[in-house]
């Protein structure tokens, strides 16, 4: 009997660090505005804006392309697996899916910036528009 609970109290533990495990993996998943933005000219870096085409033209960081969520199928196979891959939307909800999405379908290196574009402006980081200066979101 004593054995019996020995063996349980293992397997209970090595689940629980197996959890912990996994929700590390999934903190690393995300960077913020400022670490985004300090890494946006770098090679090994893409920045993948998620948002529709119109949220994208109105206000986005220089360095990122616009591939819209909604049409992720047809497009995440084609995401290089060499390179980071940061997602971005307006507030981050679209971008942590696009992420979620990319993780699902191999990619290790993709991540998700929190806060989206709120974040960034609330950063006071650069951005670019076909709108005009300092556009609103």
């Amino acid at each position: 009997m004593r054995i019996r609970e020995t063996l349980i109290a293992a397997l209970l533990g090595v689940s629980v660090a197996g959890c912990e495990v996994q929700q590390a993996q999934s903190e690393k998943a995300t960077v913020t505005p400022r670490e985004v933005y300090e890494q946006r000219e770098s090679k090994e870096v893409l920045i993948i804006d998620v948002r529709t085409p119109e949220e994208f033209k109105a206000e986005r960081i220089e360095q990122a392309q616009n591939k819209p969520l909604d049409k992720i199928d047809q497009w995440v196979k084609e995401l290089p697996k060499d390179k980071k891959i940061y997602f971005v939307c307006r507030s981050g909800n679209r971008s942590e899916r696009a992420q979620r999405i990319a993780q699902q379908a191999g990619y290790k290196n993709a991540y998700n910036m929190e806060g989206g574009m709120l974040a960034w402006r609330r950063e006071g980081l650069p951005v670019v528009s076909d709108g005009g200066a300092n556009p609103k979101l």
